[in-house]
């Protein structure tokens, strides 16, 4: 089971937390596990575009290693909205795949907007 978490901390900044393994396949071949990795890896590779952009306050932090994620991004208040919408968009992905394999995938904490 992959559990996944989005939220807002008190500094403003927007975390994504993903642990676990899918279980819906053998290792290689795991198509859910492959759905919420590719939304993981947009959301890393996104936030770093962003910073680049300068529109994070600070580099992200990135972690991704088997089993586990972390992102965190601090955005700059002018740009509040624009990274909150990157979160969101892999957020909706992974709400999509917790529904679609209840099993497999669970969405614990989600961020409001």
């Amino acid at each position: 089971m992959i559990l996944s978490k989005f939220y807002c901390s008190a500094d403003g900044s927007l975390h994504m937390k993903a642990q676990g393994h899918a279980g819906a396949g053998p290792k290689g071949q795991d198509l859910v596990c492959a759905g919420v990795s590719a939304l993981t890896e947009t959301l890393a590779r996104a936030v770093e575009r962003l910073y680049f952009q300068g529109m994070l306050r600070r580099c992200p932090r990135v972690e991704l290693y088997e089993g586990n994620a972390e992102i965190i991004a601090a955005p700059k208040e002018p740009f509040r909205k624009e990274v909150a919408m990157v979160f969101w968009t892999v957020q909706n992905g992974i709400a999509e795949l917790a529904a679609s394999f209840p099993g497999n995938v669970t969405l614990e904490e989600a961020l409001r907007f």
